[in-house]
């Protein structure tokens, strides 16, 4: 059945989160009638987005302003729970048929609109989680914008019986970056002389043993955690990506040199079996020309296209960065992910269209949000294995309960006891073996 929305008035930012609703977050035809009598005439589901209501059997939303500027401005933004949901309020008191404007609410937060306010940024220069309206209000865990795509679905399907909602499927995407693929190995020899003596002074045995063994068979350094990643994906059915660091060295950018022999054929061998993105540099957020250098550089080694990114550190500036990953030939990002606490930044973990608010137009370049990461569960959450399995079986069954992908990033080097990972490799292959099969 198809939706007819009236409006007094078109607007970019409506059309895109309409876009998003019903091309992206589900599967619905609709149509726009900025008349009032053919709108009154208009048979099947409709939506009336105007201050004034029309016809007794539309859902009626009274909408915000927001929608219908081309500014940005502080919204003094009101969260009202209503059964177990948040709702956000801008200016507007009256609203409708449902307890909030849906569309301009998600607007808020699919745009990032808080983003290009000023903020506080972290010691990356990046918007934490801190600075956040939904870890402030308590709703950061929750996919918000599907829960209210939701509830304006049902609200339709109360008035039109025959209107039919089929949710998205739901689906597990684990996804990697590889900083780090050695420990140990493939380091300047002095360095590897100045870890020997660490390790013995600090007492640290078990590490200057594994180090010792890693040099003399690097298939043994504790960071190579392929062979095990590969076998886990096999037995559970699963084709992840993983994003690659080749930039060159510097204080954040550890990776090892791209020239390395062995760096190359491991890179050949992941994208002979899974798809790869590129994981762009610390540094080329500083010297922006290194994105596509780096881009190329991967190209050549793969010897195809790369059109898939991750920043290294989820250095995310918008609307800057967005703009030169698609100068870059970037057609999907999957950055959208706070480093500070894990949940829905941007409201939904299904990817959407990016739009860029200081143009006010929607772009080609694709979101793919993720819902946690390996480091924010053990560094910065401080969270052992058992308390990070909570948290992820929590983040799954909210998944689960609005549908779509159920995104983790994790690392290679994310297993080593030595670093603080003992007990993660068992927790994890039981992630990946319950969020498979949807159960959790």
């Amino acid at each position: 059945m198809q939706i007819t929305i009236f409006s007094t008035n078109p607007s970019p930012r409506l059309d895109y989160v309409l876009k998003v609703f019903f091309e992206h977050l589900s599967s619905h035809t609709y149509t726009f009638n900025y008349d009032k009598n053919s709108y009154r005439r208009s048979a099947g589901a409709k939506i009336n987005y105007s201050k004034v209501s029309l016809d007794p059997d539309e859902l009626w939303i009274v909408p915000e302003t927001l929608l219908f500027q081309t500014c940005l401005q502080q919204y003094p933004i009101q969260v009202n729970w209503v059964e177990g949901c948040p709702w956000l309020s801008f200016e507007e008191k009256n609203a409708g048929h449902l307890p909030a404007d849906p569309f301009a609410s998600s607007f808020y937060l699919l745009s990032r609109y808080e983003e290009y306010l000023p903020f506080v940024a972290d010691q990356h220069g990046r918007f934490s989680a801190a600075q956040s309206l939904a870890q402030r209000e308590g709703f950061l865990q929750m996919a918000v914008v599907q829960h209210w795509l939701n509830a304006l679905l049902e609200a339709l399907q109360q008035k039109h019986p025959g209107f039919v909602h089929t949710p998205l499927p739901y689906e597990f995407a684990p996804t990697y970056d590889v900083d780090m693929p050695w420990a140990f190995c493939y380091r300047p020899w002095w360095k590897h002389w100045g870890g020997s003596l660490k390790d013995l002074l600090s007492g640290e045995k078990k590490r200057w043993q594994d180090r010792r063994q890693a040099l003399e068979n690097p298939a043994d350094d504790p960071f190579y955690t392929f062979p095990q990643l590969y076998k886990w994906h096999e037995k559970y059915g699963l084709s992840p990506r993983f994003f690659l660091l080749v930039g060159d060295a510097a204080r954040y950018d550890t990776n090892p040199s791209p020239d390395l022999p062995a760096q190359q054929a491991l890179i050949r061998d992941l994208a002979a079996r899974y798809p790869l993105g590129i994981h762009p540099s610390y540094l080329s957020n500083i010297e922006p020309e290194r994105l596509t250098m780096e881009k190329q550089r991967l190209e050549k080694i793969v010897a195809q296209t790369i059109t898939h990114s991750r920043q290294h550190f989820l250095k995310l500036y918008l609307p800057e960065t967005y703009r030169r990953l698609i100068a870059a030939g970037i057609q999907a990002d999957y950055s959208m992910g706070y480093a500070d606490d894990t949940g829905f930044r941007a409201g939904t973990g299904v990817p959407f269209p990016w739009y860029d608010l200081e143009r006010e137009e929607c772009t080609n370049l694709m979101i793919h949000p993720f819902v946690a990461m390996d480091v924010t569960l053990q560094q910065y959450l401080g969270f052992n294995a058992d308390e990070a399995y909570t948290r992820l079986k929590d983040l799954h069954r909210e998944v689960k309960q609005v549908s779509g992908p159920f995104c983790l990033l994790w690392h290679n080097s994310s297993f080593y006891a030595e670093d603080g990972w003992g007990g993660w490799g068992e927790m994890y292959e039981r992630v990946v073996q319950i969020a498979k099969t949807g159960t959790i």
